[in-house]
C-alpha cells in the first residue's frame, strides 16, 4: 500500500529540500554504482541507511535559521518586537548524500579484495562528484534561492555493511514567512 504524500506547512525548508532531492535523484541516474532505488527527504540528524545495497540517496534538513544577506551563511537571531529589522532572510542547511553496499568478508571468511575495495571507493567518488556538481551548478538556478554555500563532503561508515558520503549545503532563500499586510 502506498502512503499518501502529505505536504507540510513549511514554506521555507521543505520546498528547498524537495527540489534538492529531485536534483540529486536526476544526478545519480545512471551512476557508476547504479541508479539508487531509494531517493528521499529523510528525517533526523542521522540517516537510517536501510537500502544501501539497492542504492540509497537522501536529503535531510539539518537546520533552518534567520540570516542577514551580508552575513550568509552565518546565522543570526532576529528580534520580533516593533521596529525589528524586516530584512531577515531564511537559510536552510541541508545534507545531501548517498550510500552503497560496503565490501565485506565473504562466506569463506576472506576479506574484500583490493579490486572490490577500489570499485566501492570509485562508486562513492562518482556519487560525490555528481551530487557536488548538482549543488554547485543547479541549486542557484532555483527561483526561491538567493545564494548557495557548499560545505564539507565527508564519508559515512562503513557500518552495517553500508558506506556512503554526504555534503553539507546552506541555501539562503527569498521566501517571506509572514503575509504582507495589504
Amino acid at each position: 500500500m502506498t502512503e499518501p504524500v502529505v505536504e507540510p506547512v513549511d514554506d521555507v525548508a521543505w520546498p528547498v529540500a524537495v527540489k534538492l532531492r529531485e536534483l540529486v535523484g536526476g544526478a545519480l541516474d545512471g551512476a557508476l554504482g547504479g541508479t539508487p532505488a531509494v531517493v528521499s527527504v529523510v528525517p533526523g540528524r542521522d540517516v537510517a541507511i536501510d537500502s544501501c545495497c539497492e542504492g540509497q540517496a537522501w536529503v535531510r534538513i539539518v537546520r533552518t535559521y534567520p540570516v542577514d544577506p551580508g552575513e550568509f551563511p552565518n546565522g543570526r537571531g532576529s528580534a520580533l518586537d516593533e521596529g525589528a529589522d524586516p530584512g531577515v532572510f531564511w537559510a536552510v542547511e541541508l545534507g545531501a548524500g548517498s550510500a552503497r553496499c560496503a565490501p565485506t568478508i565473504d562466506d569463506a571468511g576472506n576479506p574484500p579484495t583490493a579490486a572490490q575495495l577500489e570499485r566501492s571507493a570509485a562508486e562513492l567518488a562518482d556519487d560525490a562528484g555528481r551530487i557536488r556538481r548538482t549543488v554547485l551548478c543547479e541549486m542557484q538556478k532555483l527561483p526561491a534561492v538567493e545564494a548557495v554555500w557548499i560545505g564539507e563532503q565527508s564519508s559515512v561508515g562503513p557500518s552495517g555493511g553500508c558506506v556512503g558520503q554526504e555534503v553539507l549545503v546552506a541555501v539562503m532563500t527569498n521566501i517571506c514567512v509572514c503575509e504582507e499586510d495589504g
